[in-house]
C-alpha cells in the first residue's frame, strides 16, 4: 500500500471517528471542532506508528 493511500485511509477515518465521537457524546458542536478532533486523530494515528516504529 502506498503512502498517499494511507495518508487518505487515516484521514477518512479520521473524520469518520471524529464525526461519530461528536455526535454521541457533543451533540450540538460546531463543524469547525469535529475537524479539529479529526486532526488530532490524525496526528495520534501518527504518533503511534512512530511509537511502534521506535519499540
Amino acid at each position: 500500500m502506498g503512502r498517499v493511500q494511507k495518508v487518505v485511509i487515516r484521514l477518512g477515518l479520521s473524520v469518520v471517528f471524529a464525526f461519530i465521537v461528536t455526535r454521541l457524546f457533543f451533540q450540538n458542536m460546531a463543524a469547525i471542532k469535529i475537524l479539529g478532533l479529526a486532526l488530532i486523530f490524525f496526528g495520534l494515528a501518527y504518533l503511534f506508528e512512530y511509537l511502534r516504529r521506535q519499540a
